[in-house]
């Protein structure tokens, strides 16, 4: 009886507020239980979100991926809230100390140590450094919970490691792969520097290579790229991944051997290729402890999924159909 005429308190409250602007634009987007989740936490939550969508969308399409995104996280802000509370009907505790650590590593790790820059950011953020702490609080919270609820023994038999590599056996397959190395020499940007200086220094270390000089050391030496300190080191690649000339020639090559000198836009390139790997698919001794990683993370989930759902089972939750505020 006690809930149900807060409860009816609280949304009379609430619709004499609709009259005001500030209502308007903070208004009740949920009720769970006894809490209320306000339109402007659905607003903070989603707003990283939002800035990657209209990057990515226009028009209507984004309008109706502004709708999904922001029906998630009100989703997300009641599945929390729950966690939560049940955190605190539990009697659990979260030590002060362990708070306060947190606060400090952020402050060292993402401010350089320093606390006034911290303090700054809050201010830009609008928040003070008790809702920032208990912001962290909460977080320290849902994370502790998750944990415990995962804490369970997962055994994944070989049976399904095995019946999931062959269903997903496409997702090992490889295709013809080689190892190089790159010596880069740029175009000159100067019209007043001819562009056959640049070609000529590049057939140059291309006579020391035929003549025996070691590839990486030529690299290390001269090339004009991020790759000459690792002797033109490249990671393994393969068909299609890099300009066609280049492409070509890679893939044309045996290992130890290199090319000629090879002319594009931006300039001069010679290849070796260090190793190939003809095309084949992994076997299951070699990717078996990465499908029991995944399955035991999609358990975990499975878990985390029956325990949110059951918490919304005992609850009282009544979201509201008031517009969210324009972003």
């Amino acid at each position: 009886m006690k809930r149900h005429f807060w409860l009816f308190v609280l949304l009379l409250t609430a619709s004499s507020a609709l009259a005001a602007e500030e209502f308007f634009l903070d208004g009740v987007a949920a009720i769970v239980n006894s809490n209320v989740i306000t339109h402007s936490q659905v607003h903070e939550f989603v707003q990283p979100v939002l800035m990657q969508l209209r990057r990515e969308y226009t028009g209507k399409e984004l309008d109706e991926k502004i709708r999904i995104a922001k029906q998630d996280a009100l989703n997300n802000l009641i599945d929390r809230t729950l966690i939560i509370e049940e955190f605190n009907t539990k009697g659990y505790m979260i030590p002060d100390n362990l708070i306060e650590q947190q606060i400090n590593d952020t402050i060292a790790n993402d401010y350089g140590g320093d606390r006034t820059a911290f303090t700054k950011t809050l201010q830009a953020q609008k928040l003070t450094f008790p809702q920032y702490r208990e912001k962290v609080r909460e977080r320290t919270i849902i994370q502790a919970m998750r944990s415990k609820k995962s804490q369970h023994e997962i055994v994944i038999s070989p049976n399904r490691i095995e019946q999931y590599y062959k269903t997903h056996l496409a997702d090992y397959k490889l295709e013809d792969q080689v190892k190089l190395r790159m010596i880069f020499i740029k175009k000159p940007t100067d019209p007043d520097v001819p562009t056959a200086s640049r070609r000529a220094f590049g057939e140059s270390l291309l006579t020391k290579l035929d003549n025996g000089t070691n590839f990486a050391d030529l690299a290390k030496q001269h090339s004009e790229d991020a790759d000459a300190k690792k002797g033109g080191e490249r990671d393994w690649i393969t068909r299609d991944t890099i300009q066609k000339q280049l492409n070509d020639a890679a893939f044309g090559l045996k290992p130890g051997q290199h090319s000629k000198l090879i002319e594009t836009k931006e300039g001069f390139y010679i290849i070796q290729v260090d190793d190939f790997r003809a095309a084949h698919t992994k076997p299951l001794s070699e990717v078996r402890d990465t499908i029991e990683k995944v399955l035991a993370e999609e358990q975990r989930a499975r878990m985390h999924e029956n325990w949110v759902r059951e918490l919304r089972s005992k609850a009282f939750i009544r979201i509201f159909e008031i517009r969210f505020r324009n972003s």
